[in-house]
């Protein structure tokens, strides 16, 4: 996978967006990956927008997929300008907007405190895991700074490939995305298996959080990172997005 432009270190990036929602049982596993290429080249586009992850889920009791977004964006206004673009002026469909077309759709835009990568996006990028939390303090933006350096030494020390920490001060939550790698089996199955296993056995990132914000788990999913939209690599002649879950899941047909 030709993919350019993405380093290792700090990441230059004042803001991020997050979605989750279910799927029913309409949309196949196949479908997902279709859809997630077939409506990029109008979404990648967008000002400021560094990368996507898209996370897929399957609930352990129904089967349920649980599907979304992970993006990080250079400016706040350009995060802003997603959301006025995704919620007014996208429709897949004449007539059908963009996001009637899920129900139950939880989408928060957030200002970035932190992120940094520690290993390559193009080899060491598999699984996500969010964990969202309320707060009550409003002095969240200087307490998250002084914690920013734990959270970010701890990933390192685990091994992990990225982490990112964020708050939304309007909602008054806080936000903190873990990414690894698969594990090194030959089986693809079992080496995606053993990724998700690890980074969901972590001890929650929520506990750097200091007492007086008042911190209470809102959510903790841990999921696949089915494709990555890469609109970096894409403008420097590289891959424009990658499927590095696949094998075991599917490459898009289109």
């Amino acid at each position: 996978m030709d993919v350019r432009g993405y380093k290792t270190g700090p990441i230059q990036a004042e803001a991020a967006f997050t979605s989750d929602f279910p799927l029913d049982d309409r949309y196949s596993t196949q479908d997902i990956v279709d859809m997630l290429e077939r409506e990029r080249p109008n979404m990648d586009i967008r000002p400021g927008m560094r990368h996507k992850y898209t996370p897929l889920r399957f609930d352990p009791a129904t089967g349920v997929k649980y599907i979304g977004g992970r993006y990080l964006f250079d400016t706040w206004e350009n995060v802003l300008d997603y959301d006025h673009f995704t919620n007014e002026e996208l429709f897949p469909e004449p007539g059908v907007h963009f996001w009637s077309r899920f129900p139950g759709v939880d989408k928060h835009y957030w200002k970035v405190t932190g992120a940094h990568d520690f290993k390559p996006m193009a080899t060491a990028h598999h699984v996500n895991r969010f964990e969202r939390y309320s707060y009550a303090d409003a002095g969240v933006e200087e307490l998250l700074k002084e914690v920013w350096p734990a959270i970010r030494d701890e990933a390192e020390k685990q091994g992990l490939s990225s982490v990112w920490l964020m708050f939304q001060p309007e909602e008054k939550q806080i936000g903190i995305i873990t990414v690894a790698e698969k594990a090194g089996d030959a089986d693809p199955a079992v080496a995606v298996s053993k990724g998700l296993e690890y980074l969901e056995g972590l001890a929650p990132f929520g506990r750097f959080l200091p007492e007086q914000l008042g911190a209470e788990q809102l959510m903790d999913r841990t999921s696949l990172i089915i494709s990555s939209w890469l609109p970096e690599s894409r403008a420097l002649g590289g891959a424009h997005s990658s499927f590095d879950v696949s094998p075991p899941h599917p490459s898009p047909q289109i």
